[in-house]
């Protein structure tokens, strides 16, 4: 494999030219299932909660404001996760950081199947938060600096696509081992799999995207060159050549050219060329996690409300998160044919009405068919969101930007099952509903009218 570190003048390459002109191979997608592992195990922590609160509030006698506060501690955790491990991932790195985040939930979710106490559990689940809001930001980071702007947005939609698969796993997992081992045990079987970070630490490479930017050049090359020959290997045929004059009229803007150094982390985002994505991006995860945490903390709780037994209602949202998996194939599209920002637009939209639909459902048939649809266009919009926010920051900052908007979005995940318990036990479960769609309505006209266009953006 020839070295392509450097042109025929001597100068060298940028590994953004190097990376963008890899056609998409099987070692692109080796390196995304790493991370989808990753994603998936953390997904059933996510989710976990959403079928246990009904069974912990019944063994611990609990009011239903406390149990929204049950709900909440982890993503108050999350909060703190997110903001710091933003910062701290442009700093020590995206593979570092995401090995640390996978470690300290895996520990905090083994801990909290031995919660003796009320106090205990939420100490745990905040513990158990601050991990998985970390690895969130680390991880969709990661996967768009490993891929070639091209194909972005496939990979990206793909990776998401594995959320509801963990949802749905969670609930299989209360479902058949809730009788037999309890809540406790559902929690450690939850938390084992945290364990894969010592596959992320043995097979996935750092981001070169990241070592450029810290100056690390000769590393940024020889993980380029290592991607270059698993790709040239696995498509059987030489690489295309690096055009350089058709990247940058593409948009690619060196992060190292400019005369003056640029501002770093936090005090780049503030400037007033990212202000206005600051708020929108911080907008949009509030209002969307507020709704979809919110929501589906309360789902099993929601369906005993009206009627349903628990463990038929753990059955009924284990079966409904299962729509979510086809979203993929509507994101992989819109996301290309429209672009970021009006499929974002569009998804919320959709999440709000079905929302509301899926809220009025009164028998077994329209909750699992409402609800079907509501988790299609709910995941939808997880995974557009996905794609879209590390696109709006440059590679210096973005862990920083991701972080912000997903610790924001904590705020709200943490506000949202707390507002939503105190709704419910005032004016019942339709009223949740109809706050939910009103506040995704919301976070999609900030986005409309407040939203840069990413798509083909090189960074």
């Amino acid at each position: 494999m020839n070295d392509l570190s450097t042109g025929i003048t001597g100068e060298r390459i940028q590994v953004s030219y190097r990376l963008e002109r890899l056609p998409s191979s099987s070692y692109h997608i080796f390196l995304t299932f790493l991370l989808i592992v990753a994603w998936f195990i953390e997904s059933i922590d996510l989710g976990g909660m959403g079928y246990l609160l009904p069974v912990i509030g019944k063994h611990f006698d609990l009011t239903a404001s406390m149990m929204g506060l049950v709900a909440s501690m982890s993503f108050a955790g999350m909060f703190i996760g997110s903001i710091l491990s933003g910062g701290l991932s442009d700093k020590f790195g995206r593979k570092t950081m995401l090995i640390v985040a996978m470690a300290f939930w895996g520990t905090a979710g083994a801990l909290l199947s031995i919660a003796w106490s009320i106090e205990s559990l939420l100490v745990f689940r905040f513990f158990l938060g601050v991990g998985l809001g970390a690895q969130v930001p680390i991880g969709i980071t990661m996967l768009s600096e490993l891929v070639p702007s091209q194909s972005r947005g496939k990979y990206l939609s793909l990776y998401q696509a594995f959320l509801p698969l963990g949802i749905s796993t969670a609930g299989l997992l209360t479902y058949f081992l809730l009788p037999k081992f309890g809540w406790q045990g559902v929690f450690l079987v939850e938390a084992l799999p945290a364990l894969w970070f010592l596959v992320i630490w043995k097979y996935l490479p750092e981001s070169a995207r990241w070592l450029e930017s810290k100056g690390r050049h000769i590393e940024a090359d020889q993980v380029v060159s290592k991607m270059e020959e698993k790709v040239q290997n696995s498509i059987g045929r030489v690489l295309p050549p690096i055009d350089g004059v058709a990247l940058t009229q593409r948009g690619v803007i060196s992060e190292t050219a400019s005369s003056k150094e640029p501002k770093k982390g936090l005090s780049e985002l503030m400037t007033r060329h990212y202000t206005i994505r600051l708020i929108m991006s911080g907008v949009l995860m509030f209002t969307t996690m507020a709704a979809y945490y919110g929501l589906s903390m309360w789902l099993s709780a929601l369906l005993v409300a009206k009627g349903f037994s628990v463990t038929k209602s753990i059955g009924f949202v284990s079966l409904i998160a299962l729509g979510g998996i086809p979203a993929f194939l509507m994101v992989t599209y819109l996301v290309e044919k429209i672009g970021r920002k009006m499929a974002s637009v569009f998804t919320i939209v959709a999440m709000a009405l079905s929302a509301y639909a899926y809220g009025s459902a009164t028998t077994v048939f329209f909750v699992i068919i409402l609800g079907l649809i509501y988790q299609f266009f709910q995941c939808g919009m997880t995974m557009v969101n996905n794609v879209y926010i590390p696109e709006l920051w440059p590679t210096r900052a973005r862990g920083t930007g991701t972080g912000f908007a997903y610790g924001i979005g904590r705020v709200g995940a943490f506000l949202g099952p707390m507002a939503l318990g105190v709704i419910m036990g005032e004016y019942g479960p339709q009223a949740v509903f109809i706050c939910s769609s009103g506040l995704l309505l919301f976070g999609a006209f900030v986005v409309l009218i407040l939203g840069p266009e990413t798509k083909g953006k090189i960074f």
